[in-house]
């Protein structure tokens, strides 16, 4: 995949982050409750992220990153807002709301050097990954 179809696939899952989020979520949170929505969106990411380590075609890609992945996320992000909001009283949810915006930071800025650091050491360890190429039938290591 080059990188021009990789901005696309990513312009494409945003958008249907921000669709799912305008039409379906609201009505899940409302149905399922917090705790509900929160265990099915949670649910939702972890088994589209588990089946983005077993795709093997671009479509089984599109069909993950358009669907399951997006629609946990606008499912999980409004739940967890709305959980602070009951969890905490009146004069100490600037304080919740504080600490959940700061907890989302430090994992952003965290998360990525340390996935940097986990895939490098990784590199350095014995596994070697196979792979073969449906179309031409070669078969290629990655360390």
């Amino acid at each position: 995949m080059t990188p021009s179809e990789a901005g696309i696939l990513f312009c494409i899952s945003a958008l249907c982050l921000f669709v799912f989020g305008l039409t379906i979520s609201g009505f899940i949170i409302d149905k399922v409750g917090v705790k509900g929505s929160l265990i099915l969106g949670l649910t939702l990411y972890a088994s589209g992220k588990f089946i983005l380590v077993f795709s093997e075609t671009r479509l089984q890609l599109y069909c993950v990153m358009t669907t399951v992945l997006p629609l946990g996320i606008s499912i999980v992000f409004p739940a967890l807002i709305l959980g602070v909001k009951r969890l905490t009283k009146e004069n100490a949810r600037p304080i919740g709301f504080n600490i959940f915006y700061g907890a989302m930071v430090l994992g952003a800025i965290v998360g990525g050097p340390l996935v940097d650091y986990i895939r490098h050491d990784f590199k350095s360890t014995s596994y070697i990954y196979h792979h073969t190429n449906k179309e031409t039938g070669k078969e290629t290591e990655r360390a």
